[in-house]
Order: structure tokens, then C-alpha cells, then sequence
């Protein structure tokens, strides 16, 4: 047995050497230092070291001691003559090398994601200390179950991994957070079910409150809606939901109303330059220690304004134009101005892309100021919404059954060419298609924000159906008069039915003295009532502002002719 030990061989954990299994202890007494040295207890036997190799801690070791072999082999280290501070310092080197090793893969949003909630760019509404509703929150240690509003790339997932370790620090020793992470997308009413048990046990044994993040929560159904609220309600879980879509639109009434609603902006100019400038640090680390690329990458502060502006506020997108503009240059010197960006961008058919989603609110935000620049008779704000519309993906069809509406609306018997004409505007998209349809859609546009415009008829039609729903005068209960009916048959005749009606044609110009209201309405309501089309084409109210301002918008256009 024991020449099967002598035999084994086992590496020094101080100099790599490959020792008899038998002869370890004996080596490591010399290895670590001098034998005479104070105190025999204190020198490391081998399973000191091997123990103090799995707790992954250095054995103490004296700067004046001095060592016999180093870690390498091939190159001796003293001690005595080096700083006690560089030691550190090439572990740290070699530790962010490392690091920077393990996430060259992925993507730079992810390589920039923040760690502490002081990295954190942007929301500064609902995280300031004077006036931040969520740092207040924070402060006190709580978190409240919520919902994160915002469009893509503001922050939201971000956020809410953040929240949980923010109050975690700030509250240590109390009342502590455990973080579940989950998409409507994938998770499952088991899956969930299976969450809220774990919830229940984790605070029973450790008093840990379980924070469940829901990205995309809007892609849940109303079942699976449905089956939060009794959980949220009891506070089994803090619930934090990260949408893009209005949650009045796609989230229960009930839900929304268990849930503190906090709306995330888009960041600012100087917000998303700022995280370029981290990404274009971090890139440049990657290019000197993992690429081994020679020369950093620079761009210039429009370039970088130019890439916001591209990106329509979305930091992920933005991040992700910058990567694709460091893999292209990486052979170029320079720095790179605004025009170099541009044409980077351009052959890589990467378009400008608004964010725009033709299920929410940017969908109806949209065609309301479409429809209003209109009736405004903004031409030239309407053909800007018109574009951003087509160029966002909307339906060509959706806009042109909205021109119609307009054309009847807005212009009514103003001018009544423009219905057909708006009609036609449908025509030309059904038979044609996009894009030749565009300018079809955008002629109609503008001559229906050049046409004088009336609401005349849409008030009269909101009169006569707002009679209508109150069934006031009798409006919908009135019989119709006998002389009006029709008599298809002989026994209707008989009854009266179109007894006594005047048939227009046979009479001079058409005139006759004959009634058409029901008996009862004339009964009961006024005769100026009825005349629903006697109000005024447009109002009479005057705009205060409008002799200041209206020079200036005069001078504005111009200068956009």
C-alpha cells in the first residue's frame, strides 16, 4: 500500500512541482518558508493548505519572507524587492480580463446592463431624491407591486432587477427581497401556480418576500390576468410588470387597480450620449484585451447624436447601431464624424425606424393628430403624420377609410367633391398598393387640409341621434304617419297606408304643404328643434392667443416653404 502511495504523484499548491504523494509535507515545509522561522505551529501542513485552497484564500504570507520558488517555474520572484501593492493590482488586471472574457459574446445592452441602481440613466421623475416617488419608496424599503409603462429600451427590466438589490442595502437586517424572473410569453398558469407556492414557503421559512417580475405582461390573457389578482391581493408576492402596450387597453381593470402605475420616458439627448460614451468604453477595453484590436474606436459628438437620433430613443437600439459601427472600423484610424456614421448605416440598409406599434398607443396617437392637423388645415404638419404612419408599417386601408371620415366630418357640404375623392384615395390603395399609393393618399391629404371646412352636418347628425338614444319628444317611440307608409298590398291600402301623400314631382318646383314629422313629435317638441341643420358651419369662439402667435407661425412657415 504504501508503495502504491509512494508511486502517486501530487502537485505543490504553492509551486506546481509534482511531488511523491508521501514527500508533499516534507517539500511544503521548505516551500512556504524558513523552517526556523518563529513558530513550528504556524508553518501549513497539507491539509492546512489543501483546506485553505477550498475556502479560495491566499495563505498568510509576510512581505519579508522570503520564497524559494514562484507559481511560474521558468522565473523567480523575491519578495523583499517588490511593492506589496503591485500584487493586488496584477490579480485585478488579470481578474477584469477574465471578466471581459466571459461576456465578449454577448451583446453590448448586456454587457452595459447596471449592477448597482446608481449606474442607472434616465427616470429621473420617479427616481430623484427630492421628488422621485420610487426612490421614496426605496428609502422606506418597500416595493410595491407595480407596473413599468415605457417604450423598448427606456429601462424597465432593468429596473426592476435593480429595485430588489437597492432596498436589499438599504435595509439590511430587515425585511429582505428574493427576486423571480419570468415573460408572459413563455410562463404558464402551472408555472405560475408553481411560483406562488414557492412564494408562500420561502416567507414561511425565511421571511423573505418574493419579488415576481413579469416582462411583457400584456401578452397575458385575461385568465391568466385573472389569476394573479387573488395572489397580489394577499400579498403572497410583490408583482412588478414591464409593458409596452397601454395597460388600460390590455391589463384588467382589477389588476391595474392592486398596482402602483409608473410610466417610463424615453431618455434625453444627453442620457443616451451618456451610455454611447460607457459602450464606446467598453468597446475600446475589448478591442485592447480581448480583440487585440491597435486603435480605439472614436466618434465625434454629432456622430453620436446622429446614432441617437437613428435610434428614436430606444438605448438597446442604439447600442446595438454602435456595435455594428465598432465591427465595421476596426481596420480605421480616425475618428469618425457624423458622415462616416451615416454611410456605415446606409450599406447595411439599417433604415431609421420610429418606434411605432399599429396595436398601441402610438397607433391611435397618431391618426388623432393626423386627423387634427387636418382640421386645422395644417397640410404640412398632416403630410408629416402621414409619413411617420406609412413609414412605421400602418395599414394604407386604415388611413384612407380615416380621409373618408374626414371628408364627410370635417369638410362635409363645404364641399362635397371630397368624399368621392377620398373614396378614390381607398380605390387607388386597393388596386395598387403600396408604395405607389402613397402620393395618392398624400393629394387626398392635403386638399382636404386646403378645403374650407364645416361641421355643419356633424352636429346636425349628433342632434338627431342624441334625441334618438333619450327618446326625448318621443323620437324613437313615435309612430311614423300614415301617409308616409308604404302599401305593397291591398290590405294595407285599405288601412290608409300612403292615403293622401303628395307626390312631389307632380307639383310646380316640387312644392308642397305636407308634413313629415311624426304627429307626436310636432306635439311635443318645437318646430326650431327640427331644424337640425340650421346651426353655423363652425363656431364663433376666438382664439386670445391667436393675433400674437399667428405672425409667428406665419414667419415659421415660411421659413419651412
Amino acid at each position: 500500500m504504501s508503495s502504491q502511495y509512494n508511486e502517486q504523484q501530487i502537485a505543490c499548491p504553492i509551486c506546481n512541482r509534482k511531488l511523491p504523494y508521501l514527500k508533499i509535507n516534507e517539500h511544503l515545509d521548505t516551500c512556504v518558508g524558513d523552517s526556523k522561522s518563529s513558530n513550528d505551529q504556524n508553518q501549513p501542513t497539507l491539509s492546512k493548505v489543501l483546506r485553505t485552497k477550498r475556502k479560495k484564500a491566499d495563505p498568510p504570507v509576510s512581505p519579508s519572507t522570503p520564497r524559494t520558488k514562484s507559481q511560474d517555474e521558468s522565473k523567480s520572484v523575491d519578495l523583499t524587492n517588490e511593492s506589496p501593492t503591485k500584487t493586488p493590482t496584477a490579480t485585478t488586471d488579470q481578474q477584469e480580463l477574465r471578466q471581459l472574457q466571459k461576456i465578449a459574446h454577448l451583446p453590448l445592452s448586456e454587457k452595459l446592463r447596471p449592477k448597482d441602481l446608481r449606474e442607472y440613466v434616465g427616470q429621473q421623475h420617479i427616481l430623484s431624491t427630492e421628488k422621485g416617488v420610487l426612490f421614496k419608496y426605496i428609502k422606506q424599503g418597500i416595493i410595491p407591486s407595480m407596473i413599468l409603462w415605457g417604450p423598448p429600451g427606456v429601462g424597465k427590466t432593468t429596473l426592476a432587477r435593480l429595485l430588489t438589490k437597492a432596498v436589499n442595502q438599504e435595509h439590511a437586517g430587515s425585511v429582505t427581497y428574493t427576486l423571480v424572473q419570468t415573460s408572459a410569453t413563455k410562463a404558464t398558469a402551472q408555472e405560475l401556480r408553481k411560483i406562488f407556492d414557492n412564494s408562500k414557503k420561502e416567507f414561511a421559512l425565511t421571511k423573505r418576500l418574493t419579488v415576481l417580475f413579469i416582462d411583457e405582461i400584456h401578452r397575458f390573457n385575461k385568465a391568466q390576468q385573472d389569476l394573479l389578482l387573488p395572489h397580489v391581493e394577499a400579498a403572497d408576492f410583490i408583482l412588478i410588470g414591464a409593458t409596452t402596450e397601454n395597460p388600460s387597453f390590455q391589463l384588467n381593470n382589477a389588476l391595474i387597480s392592486r398596482c402602483q402605475m409608473f410610466v417610463l420616458a424615453k431618455l434625453k439627448m444627453d442620457e443616451m450620449c451618456r451610455v454611447l460614451m460607457r459602450g464606446i468604453a467598453m468597446l475600446n477595453k475589448l478591442r485592447t484585451f480581448v480583440w487585440k484590436v491597435d486603435s480605439p474606436i472614436r466618434v465625434t459628438k454629432d456622430a453620436l447624436e446622429f446614432i441617437v437620433d437613428i435610434a428614436v430613443g430606444d438605448t438597446r437600439r442604439a447600442l446595438n447601431l454602435l456595435e455594428m459601427i465598432e465591427v465595421s472600423t476596426r481596420a480605421v484610424t480616425k475618428e469618425l464624424a457624423q458622415d462616416d456614421v451615416r454611410q456605415i448605416i446606409n450599406a447595411n440598409a439599417t433604415e431609421l425606424r420610429t418606434y411605432y406599434d399599429r396595436q398601441g398607443d402610438n397607433h391611435y396617437d397618431a391618426i388623432s393628430a393626423f386627423h387634427k392637423s387636418i382640421r386645422g388645415s395644417d397640410e404640412n404638419a398632416a403630410l408629416y403624420y402621414l409619413a411617420r404612419m406609412l413609414q412605421g408599417g400602418e395599414d394604407p386601408l386604415y388611413i384612407a377609410r380615416r380621409m373618408i371620415r374626414i371628408a364627410s366630418e370635417d369638410v362635409g357640404v363645404q364641399d362635397n367633391s371630397l368624399l368621392p375623392l377620398a373614396v378614390s384615395a381607398h380605390d387607388a390603395v386597393m388596386k395598387v398598393g403600396l408604395p405607389e399609393a402613397d402620393l395618392a393618399l398624400a393629394q387626398v391629404c392635403v386638399a382636404l387640409a386646403r378645403a374650407p371646412k364645416s361641421v355643419k352636418l356633424y352636429r346636425a347628425w349628433k342632434s338627431v341621434n342624441a334625441l334618438l338614444r333619450e327618446n326625448k319628444h318621443s323620437f324613437a317611440s313615435s309612430e311614423i304617419p300614415v301617409h308616409l307608409r308604404n302599401a305593397p298590398t291591398k290590405l294595407m291600402a285599405e288601412l290608409g297606408y300612403a292615403r293622401d301623400y303628395k307626390y312631389n314631382p307632380d307639383y310646380e318646383d316640387g312644392h308642397v304643404n305636407q308634413e313629415y314629422f311624426p304627429d307626436t313629435i310636432l306635439e311635443k317638441c318645437d318646430a326650431s328643434e327640427l331644424r337640425f341643420m340650421d346651426c353655423q358651419h363652425l363656431g364663433t369662439k376666438r382664439d386670445l392667443h391667436e393675433e400674437e402667435t399667428g405672425q409667428k407661425m406665419g414667419e415659421k412657415r415660411q421659413r419651412t416653404a
